[in-house]
């Protein structure tokens, strides 16, 4: 299996180092009360699946930054959840797409071409 990882030119950040997105996250006061309140108003029963996939894109967003567009989430995503049925796994969890919804479950901000309704896409 080919493991790519983001180079520095296809990631943007809103924060220009780890430590302005460490500090950004922490102005946020983001913790899994918050994330479950926004699971239960999309109608989703949230698991601890859910909670270590929000976990793991919080921890992608401080070493990377946000991404340029939704398909370098969505690639670091199935290969760190491979084991369970990467994207497959992923959509069961997240039925309007694991990187959009995702991304409002765990308050950052959603990469560009997250979705797109022309072709009824969502990543």
């Amino acid at each position: 299996m080919n493991h790519q990882t983001a180079l520095p030119h296809e990631t943007k950040t809103s924060a220009s180092d780890i430590g302005e997105r460490h500090t950004e996250l922490a102005n946020q006061h983001w913790d899994r009360s918050k994330s479950l309140a926004l699971a239960e108003a999309e109608g989703i029963a949230f698991s601890d699946d859910h909670w270590n996939v929000i976990v793991f894109m919080h921890r992608y967003y401080l070493e990377h930054g946000l991404p340029i567009n939704a398909r370098n989430t969505a690639r670091a995503m199935n290969r760190q959840f491979s084991k369970q049925g990467g994207s497959r796994y992923l959509r069961q969890l997240f039925s309007e797409g694991p990187v959009a919804q995702g991304s409002r479950l765990a308050s950052l901000r959603t990469p560009a071409y997250a979705t797109d309704n022309s072709f009824g896409t969502t990543y």
